[in-house]
Parts: structure tokens; C-alpha cells; sequence
């Protein structure tokens, strides 16, 4: 099961494994998700480095709302 289906739900033992090069779905926001997952037990499969730029990455939010209200004025 993805992390992004997983939302909503909780498992009593959750594992995220995470891709040996950086990619940028792979963000803070994703981490945190499946890490909340685990209401008892997380097995975490990461390279340190990796795993530190995930936490470093913030998903960059574009939904046009700032633009369309700005333009009202």
C-alpha cells in the first residue's frame, strides 16, 4: 500500500521503504505521513542521507488561490 492511500488509516506495525536516490515525491510531508502510520511499530528501510533530504524538502504547494485572490483587488 502507497503512503498517499494509507491517509486516514493507522496499522499497528507500518514499514516505509525509501528509493536509494533522491527524487522529489520524496518530501517531509510524505515522511511524516507514513511515519504517523505505525500505532506501535515502524520499520524504516533509508539511507541517512536520503532520508535527511526528505526531511529537508517541503512540498511546494501551487494551487493558483493566491493568484486568483490577489487579482480581485
Amino acid at each position: 500500500m502507497t503512503v498517499h492511500k494509507s491517509q486516514g488509516s493507522e496499522f499497528d506495525h507500518a514499514a516505509l521503504i525509501l528509493p536509494s536516490q533522491r527524487t522529489p515525491v520524496v518530501t517531509r510531508e510524505l515522511v511524516y505521513t507514513a511515519v504517523t502510520r505505525a500505532r506501535r511499530r515502524l520499520s524504516l528501510y533509508a539511507d541517512e542521507r536520503i532520508l535527511s533530504a526528505a526531511i529537508a524538502t517541503r512540498t511546494e504547494r501551487r494551487s493558483g488561490l493566491a493568484a486568483l485572490f490577489s487579482s480581485r483587488e
